[in-house]
């Protein structure tokens, strides 16, 4: 059995945000920057989320649109099951090296 890709810390945030259910990229971007107190242009959320989805951490649909919104449609993005054993992995890796603590360099 292959090993399983281990998540970037930003990519195990996101995993944690995701872990209560499925949201749009303005709302992980909203709770990310709330959690760790840094900017996270919109860029490179999607980025990162792209490739977390190449990775299978998780996948996402479009919604439908609306008025509101000008008829623009939201992307919501849901972890699965290979993202929720990486966050696991994540956490032990954390747990083991920094006995749970993340230091900031």
């Amino acid at each position: 059995m292959a090993k399983e890709r281990l998540p970037s810390q930003r990519q195990a945030v996101i995993l944690s945000i995701l872990i209560n259910g499925e949201k749009y990229g303005r709302e992980i971007r909203n709770e990310y920057e709330r959690r760790t107190g840094r900017k996270m242009p919109l860029g490179s959320l999607y980025t990162t989320l792209n490739r977390m989805e190449s990775y299978g951490f998780v996948k996402s649909h479009t919604g439908e649109s609306t008025h509101e919104r000008g008829g623009n449609r939201r992307k919501y993005f849901k972890i699965t099951a290979t993202g929720e054993r990486a966050f696991d992995a994540h956490q032990l890796f954390v747990t083991n090296v920094f006995g749970g603590v993340l230091q900031d360099g």
